[in-house]
Protein backbone atom coordinates (compact mmCIF):
# COMPACT_ATOMS: atom_id res chain seq x y z
CA UNK A 1 0.00 0.00 0.00
CA UNK A 2 1.18 3.41 -0.99
CA UNK A 3 2.02 6.20 1.64
CA UNK A 4 -0.84 8.83 2.61
CA UNK A 5 -0.14 12.25 0.45
CA UNK A 6 2.02 14.33 2.22
CA UNK A 7 0.58 17.82 4.15
CA UNK A 8 2.44 19.34 1.35
CA UNK A 9 0.66 17.64 -1.37
CA UNK A 10 -2.51 18.09 0.45
CA UNK A 11 -1.71 22.17 0.36
CA UNK A 12 -0.73 21.87 -3.09
CA UNK A 13 -4.35 20.28 -4.75
CA UNK A 14 -6.51 22.78 -4.91
CA UNK A 15 -9.53 22.39 -2.61
CA UNK A 16 -13.10 23.32 -2.42
CA UNK A 17 -14.75 24.23 0.68
CA UNK A 18 -18.45 24.39 1.34
CA UNK A 19 -19.13 24.22 5.51
CA UNK A 20 -16.90 27.03 6.86
CA UNK A 21 -18.45 29.94 9.42
CA UNK A 22 -16.72 33.06 8.58
CA UNK A 23 -17.29 33.91 12.61
CA UNK A 24 -15.38 30.71 13.48
CA UNK A 25 -12.62 31.37 10.99
CA UNK A 26 -11.49 35.04 12.90
CA UNK A 27 -8.01 35.08 13.44
CA UNK A 28 -6.87 34.97 17.48
CA UNK A 29 -4.15 38.29 16.62
CA UNK A 30 -7.42 39.91 14.76
CA UNK A 31 -9.67 39.50 17.68
CA UNK A 32 -7.07 40.51 20.16
CA UNK A 33 -6.21 43.66 18.38
CA UNK A 34 -9.89 44.65 17.52
CA UNK A 35 -10.72 43.99 21.35
CA UNK A 36 -7.96 45.99 22.95
CA UNK A 37 -8.90 48.80 20.20
CA UNK A 38 -12.78 49.16 21.22
CA UNK A 39 -11.65 49.06 24.73
CA UNK A 40 -13.07 45.03 25.20
CA UNK A 41 -11.98 42.74 27.62
CA UNK A 42 -10.99 39.24 25.99
CA UNK A 43 -11.73 37.74 27.81
CA UNK A 44 -13.88 39.78 30.03
CA UNK A 45 -13.18 38.19 33.35
CA UNK A 46 -9.15 37.96 32.92
CA UNK A 47 -8.13 40.39 30.21
CA UNK A 48 -5.17 38.37 27.85
CA UNK A 49 -1.86 40.54 26.99
CA UNK A 50 -1.50 39.22 24.09
CA UNK A 51 -2.68 37.11 21.64
CA UNK A 52 -1.04 33.89 22.62
CA UNK A 53 -2.34 34.19 26.01
CA UNK A 54 -5.76 35.06 24.28
CA UNK A 55 -5.70 31.63 21.84
CA UNK A 56 -6.59 28.99 24.66
CA UNK A 57 -10.26 31.52 25.10
CA UNK A 58 -11.05 31.82 22.12
CA UNK A 59 -10.02 27.45 20.62
CA UNK A 60 -12.74 24.74 21.53
CA UNK A 61 -11.37 23.01 25.04
CA UNK A 62 -10.08 19.36 24.79
CA UNK A 63 -12.47 18.27 27.08
CA UNK A 64 -15.58 19.91 24.95
CA UNK A 65 -18.27 17.16 25.58
CA UNK A 66 -21.44 18.86 23.56
CA UNK A 67 -22.31 20.98 20.60
CA UNK A 68 -23.68 23.57 23.12
CA UNK A 69 -20.72 23.26 25.16
CA UNK A 70 -18.65 24.22 21.55
CA UNK A 71 -20.85 26.98 20.80
CA UNK A 72 -20.43 28.73 24.08
CA UNK A 73 -17.01 29.09 23.28
CA UNK A 74 -17.79 31.80 20.48
CA UNK A 75 -19.78 33.46 23.65
CA UNK A 76 -15.88 34.56 24.71
CA UNK A 77 -15.38 36.40 21.47
CA UNK A 78 -18.58 37.52 20.05
CA UNK A 79 -18.68 40.76 21.83
CA UNK A 80 -15.44 41.76 19.52
CA UNK A 81 -17.39 40.96 16.31
CA UNK A 82 -20.08 43.40 16.83
CA UNK A 83 -17.39 46.52 16.74
CA UNK A 84 -18.36 48.38 12.99
CA UNK A 85 -16.35 47.82 10.53
CA UNK A 86 -14.61 44.28 12.20
CA UNK A 87 -16.37 42.28 9.83
CA UNK A 88 -15.13 43.49 6.50
CA UNK A 89 -11.55 42.54 8.07
CA UNK A 90 -12.75 39.45 9.33
CA UNK A 91 -13.99 38.23 5.69
CA UNK A 92 -10.39 39.75 3.69
CA UNK A 93 -8.59 37.50 5.69
CA UNK A 94 -10.77 34.62 5.65
CA UNK A 95 -10.43 34.46 2.05
CA UNK A 96 -6.50 35.10 2.33
CA UNK A 97 -5.76 32.42 5.18
CA UNK A 98 -8.04 29.83 2.48
CA UNK A 99 -5.18 30.81 -0.15
CA UNK A 100 -2.62 30.22 2.03
CA UNK A 101 -4.11 26.51 2.65
CA UNK A 102 -4.33 26.25 -1.49
CA UNK A 103 -7.92 26.00 -1.18
CA UNK A 104 -9.54 27.23 -4.67
CA UNK A 105 -12.94 27.80 -3.50
CA UNK A 106 -14.99 28.80 -0.24
CA UNK A 107 -18.48 29.17 0.78
CA UNK A 108 -18.85 31.02 3.89
CA UNK A 109 -21.75 31.09 6.09
CA UNK A 110 -22.66 33.51 8.92
CA UNK A 111 -25.59 34.98 10.71
CA UNK A 112 -25.79 39.09 10.39
CA UNK A 113 -28.39 39.09 13.05
CA UNK A 114 -25.29 37.89 15.65
CA UNK A 115 -23.40 41.00 14.84
CA UNK A 116 -26.07 43.74 14.67
CA UNK A 117 -26.05 46.42 17.59
CA UNK A 118 -27.08 49.62 18.23
CA UNK A 119 -24.60 51.13 15.81
CA UNK A 120 -24.71 48.28 13.19
CA UNK A 121 -27.92 46.72 11.21
CA UNK A 122 -27.44 43.65 9.60
CA UNK A 123 -27.98 45.26 6.53
CA UNK A 124 -24.63 46.83 7.39
CA UNK A 125 -22.66 43.38 8.57
CA UNK A 126 -23.52 41.73 5.11
CA UNK A 127 -22.15 44.38 3.42
CA UNK A 128 -19.42 45.21 5.18
CA UNK A 129 -18.69 41.28 4.87
CA UNK A 130 -19.34 41.19 1.43
CA UNK A 131 -16.75 44.33 0.62
CA UNK A 132 -14.53 41.85 2.75
CA UNK A 133 -15.27 39.28 0.62
CA UNK A 134 -14.51 41.17 -2.66
CA UNK A 135 -10.85 42.50 -1.38
CA UNK A 136 -10.13 39.33 -0.43
CA UNK A 137 -10.42 37.67 -3.78
CA UNK A 138 -8.84 40.26 -5.45
CA UNK A 139 -5.75 39.49 -3.12
CA UNK A 140 -6.02 36.25 -2.68
CA UNK A 141 -7.56 34.72 -6.18
CA UNK A 142 -10.17 32.90 -4.00
CA UNK A 143 -13.48 32.58 -5.26
CA UNK A 144 -15.78 32.33 -3.16
CA UNK A 145 -20.04 32.58 -2.53
CA UNK A 146 -21.66 33.67 0.75
CA UNK A 147 -24.21 31.53 2.93
CA UNK A 148 -26.62 33.54 5.15
CA UNK A 149 -27.53 31.63 8.09
CA UNK A 150 -31.08 31.66 9.82
CA UNK A 151 -30.31 31.08 13.70
CA UNK A 152 -32.76 28.61 15.70
CA UNK A 153 -32.80 30.98 18.85
CA UNK A 154 -33.82 34.72 17.19
CA UNK A 155 -36.80 35.08 16.26
CA UNK A 156 -39.27 33.81 13.33
CA UNK A 157 -39.44 37.71 12.02
CA UNK A 158 -35.76 38.28 12.44
CA UNK A 159 -34.82 35.01 10.09
CA UNK A 160 -37.50 35.97 7.49
CA UNK A 161 -35.49 39.35 6.97
CA UNK A 162 -32.42 37.01 6.70
CA UNK A 163 -34.07 35.66 3.60
CA UNK A 164 -34.89 38.99 2.29
CA UNK A 165 -31.39 40.02 2.59
CA UNK A 166 -30.42 36.66 0.63
CA UNK A 167 -32.54 37.59 -1.65
CA UNK A 168 -31.48 41.20 -2.16
CA UNK A 169 -27.97 40.24 -2.44
CA UNK A 170 -27.79 37.23 -4.72
CA UNK A 171 -26.15 39.75 -7.70
CA UNK A 172 -23.28 40.80 -4.90
CA UNK A 173 -21.85 36.86 -3.75
CA UNK A 174 -24.80 35.88 -1.62
CA UNK A 175 -25.44 32.06 -3.04
CA UNK A 176 -28.38 30.11 -0.23
CA UNK A 177 -29.03 30.38 3.29
CA UNK A 178 -28.45 27.41 5.72
CA UNK A 179 -30.47 26.92 9.42
CA UNK A 180 -27.73 27.46 12.34
CA UNK A 181 -27.82 26.97 15.82
CA UNK A 182 -28.51 24.35 19.03
CA UNK A 183 -30.69 21.13 17.34
CA UNK A 184 -32.66 20.79 20.28
CA UNK A 185 -34.65 23.93 19.04
CA UNK A 186 -36.83 23.05 16.23
CA UNK A 187 -36.78 24.38 12.53
CA UNK A 188 -40.42 24.07 11.53
CA UNK A 189 -40.86 27.46 12.74
CA UNK A 190 -38.91 29.08 10.11
CA UNK A 191 -40.59 26.75 7.58
CA UNK A 192 -42.05 29.71 5.67
CA UNK A 193 -38.79 31.72 5.19
CA UNK A 194 -37.32 28.71 3.74
CA UNK A 195 -40.37 27.89 1.28
CA UNK A 196 -39.75 31.46 0.26
CA UNK A 197 -36.25 31.18 -0.57
CA UNK A 198 -36.84 27.69 -2.15
CA UNK A 199 -39.37 29.27 -4.21
CA UNK A 200 -37.11 32.34 -5.43
CA UNK A 201 -34.75 29.87 -6.32
CA UNK A 202 -32.15 30.60 -3.27
CA UNK A 203 -29.84 27.37 -2.74
CA UNK A 204 -30.60 25.74 0.47
CA UNK A 205 -28.09 24.40 3.30
CA UNK A 206 -28.94 23.08 6.97
CA UNK A 207 -27.05 22.07 9.91
CA UNK A 208 -29.27 18.89 11.08
CA UNK A 209 -28.06 15.48 12.33
CA UNK A 210 -24.85 16.69 14.23
CA UNK A 211 -26.29 17.19 18.16
CA UNK A 212 -29.77 15.67 16.83
CA UNK A 213 -31.06 12.56 15.70
CA UNK A 214 -32.26 11.38 12.71
CA UNK A 215 -35.71 13.50 12.71
CA UNK A 216 -33.56 16.35 12.38
CA UNK A 217 -32.53 15.59 9.09
CA UNK A 218 -36.13 13.78 7.97
CA UNK A 219 -37.14 17.55 8.95
CA UNK A 220 -34.45 19.36 7.00
CA UNK A 221 -34.74 17.54 3.86
CA UNK A 222 -38.70 17.38 3.66
CA UNK A 223 -40.10 20.15 5.61
CA UNK A 224 -36.83 22.35 4.72
CA UNK A 225 -36.02 21.77 1.39
CA UNK A 226 -32.32 20.90 2.43
CA UNK A 227 -29.84 20.49 -1.11
CA UNK A 228 -27.25 19.99 1.59
CA UNK A 229 -26.62 18.65 4.98
CA UNK A 230 -24.48 19.91 7.45
CA UNK A 231 -22.88 17.09 9.33
CA UNK A 232 -25.67 14.86 8.69
CA UNK A 233 -23.50 12.30 11.35
CA UNK A 234 -27.01 10.95 12.66
CA UNK A 235 -27.48 9.31 9.19
CA UNK A 236 -25.65 6.60 10.16
CA UNK A 237 -28.65 5.47 12.83
CA UNK A 238 -31.27 5.39 9.71
CA UNK A 239 -30.64 3.26 6.64
CA UNK A 240 -33.96 3.66 5.10
CA UNK A 241 -33.53 7.91 5.53
CA UNK A 242 -29.67 7.52 3.89
CA UNK A 243 -31.06 5.75 1.06
CA UNK A 244 -33.47 8.53 0.88
CA UNK A 245 -30.66 11.56 1.11
CA UNK A 246 -28.87 9.34 -1.45
CA UNK A 247 -31.38 8.60 -3.64
CA UNK A 248 -32.11 12.38 -4.09
CA UNK A 249 -28.40 13.37 -4.71
CA UNK A 250 -28.34 15.35 -1.30
CA UNK A 251 -24.62 16.64 -0.82
CA UNK A 252 -23.24 15.63 3.01
CA UNK A 253 -20.88 18.44 4.38
CA UNK A 254 -18.45 16.21 6.60
CA UNK A 255 -16.55 18.18 9.23
CA UNK A 256 -14.42 15.26 11.47
CA UNK A 257 -12.54 17.34 13.69
CA UNK A 258 -15.35 19.18 14.22
CA UNK A 259 -18.07 16.49 14.90
CA UNK A 260 -14.68 14.69 17.20
CA UNK A 261 -14.80 18.17 19.51
CA UNK A 262 -18.94 18.77 19.89
CA UNK A 263 -18.93 15.06 20.56
CA UNK A 264 -21.33 13.94 17.76
CA UNK A 265 -18.86 11.41 17.77
CA UNK A 266 -17.05 9.75 20.22
CA UNK A 267 -14.05 9.65 18.41
CA UNK A 268 -12.48 9.40 14.53
CA UNK A 269 -12.28 6.14 14.15
CA UNK A 270 -16.50 5.82 14.96
CA UNK A 271 -16.80 8.35 12.09
CA UNK A 272 -18.84 7.45 9.71
CA UNK A 273 -17.28 9.14 6.93
CA UNK A 274 -15.67 6.35 5.17
CA UNK A 275 -19.10 4.52 5.60
CA UNK A 276 -21.00 7.28 4.49
CA UNK A 277 -18.31 7.32 0.76
CA UNK A 278 -18.36 3.63 0.58
CA UNK A 279 -22.35 3.72 0.04
CA UNK A 280 -22.16 6.27 -2.49
CA UNK A 281 -23.50 9.04 -0.37
CA UNK A 282 -22.49 12.86 -2.00
CA UNK A 283 -19.63 13.39 1.04
CA UNK A 284 -17.25 16.31 1.33
CA UNK A 285 -15.16 17.05 3.65
CA UNK A 286 -14.93 20.55 5.54
CA UNK A 287 -13.38 22.34 8.58
CA UNK A 288 -16.54 23.83 10.22
CA UNK A 289 -14.88 26.55 12.41
CA UNK A 290 -10.78 26.49 11.63
CA UNK A 291 -9.72 28.56 14.57
CA UNK A 292 -11.98 27.57 16.81
CA UNK A 293 -11.14 23.71 16.23
CA UNK A 294 -7.47 24.37 15.81
CA UNK A 295 -7.29 23.37 12.14
CA UNK A 296 -7.28 24.03 8.83
CA UNK A 297 -8.40 22.15 5.43
CA UNK A 298 -5.49 20.92 4.78
CA UNK A 299 -5.82 19.12 7.97
CA UNK A 300 -9.27 17.65 7.35
CA UNK A 301 -7.71 16.19 4.03
CA UNK A 302 -4.50 14.56 5.72
CA UNK A 303 -6.56 13.16 8.77
CA UNK A 304 -8.75 11.69 6.41
CA UNK A 305 -5.95 10.06 4.07
CA UNK A 306 -4.51 8.62 7.42
CA UNK A 307 -7.54 7.36 8.72
CA UNK A 308 -9.32 6.13 5.83
CA UNK A 309 -6.35 5.15 3.84
CA UNK A 310 -7.29 7.99 0.92
CA UNK A 311 -4.84 8.28 -1.86
CA UNK A 312 -4.24 12.17 -3.73
CA UNK A 313 -6.51 11.01 -6.48
CA UNK A 314 -8.96 9.88 -3.73
CA UNK A 315 -8.41 13.54 -2.02
CA UNK A 316 -8.99 15.50 -5.63
CA UNK A 317 -12.39 13.36 -6.32
CA UNK A 318 -13.53 14.78 -2.70
CA UNK A 319 -12.26 18.35 -3.81
CA UNK A 320 -14.24 17.92 -7.48
CA UNK A 321 -17.27 16.29 -5.28
CA UNK A 322 -17.63 19.44 -3.53
CA UNK A 323 -17.30 21.74 -6.24
CA UNK A 324 -20.03 19.53 -8.10
CA UNK A 325 -22.48 20.27 -4.67
CA UNK A 326 -21.52 23.96 -4.40
CA UNK A 327 -23.94 26.23 -5.07
CA UNK A 328 -22.61 27.75 -8.45
CA UNK A 329 -23.46 28.25 -11.59
CA UNK A 330 -22.99 25.60 -14.21
CA UNK A 331 -20.19 27.77 -15.93
CA UNK A 332 -18.48 29.02 -12.72
CA UNK A 333 -18.99 25.40 -11.62
CA UNK A 334 -17.24 23.61 -14.77
CA UNK A 335 -14.04 26.74 -14.39
CA UNK A 336 -13.77 25.23 -11.06
CA UNK A 337 -13.31 21.57 -11.63
CA UNK A 338 -10.75 22.54 -14.29
CA UNK A 339 -8.86 24.56 -11.65
CA UNK A 340 -9.08 21.30 -9.68
CA UNK A 341 -8.08 19.20 -12.48
CA UNK A 342 -5.13 21.47 -12.77
CA UNK A 343 -3.82 21.57 -10.05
Amino acid sequence: MSSAPSLEQIRALPKVELHCHLDGAVRTNTLFEAARDAGIPLPASAPAASPEELAPHVQVSAGCQSLNEFLVTFDTFYPVLSVPGLMERVAHEVLLDAADDGIAHRELRFCPALQASDAQSMSDVLHDVLRGLESGARESGVSWGLILSLYRPIPVAQNDAIVSLALDARDRGVVGIDLAGPEDLPGAPNAAAFARARDAGLPITVHAGEAAGPDSIREAIDLLSAQRLGHGVALRQDAALASDVASRGIALECCPTSNVQTAAVAALDEHPFADFRDAGQRVTLNTDDPAVCGITLSHEYALAAQQWQLSLDDLRALSLAAADAAFLSDTQRAALKQRVLAG
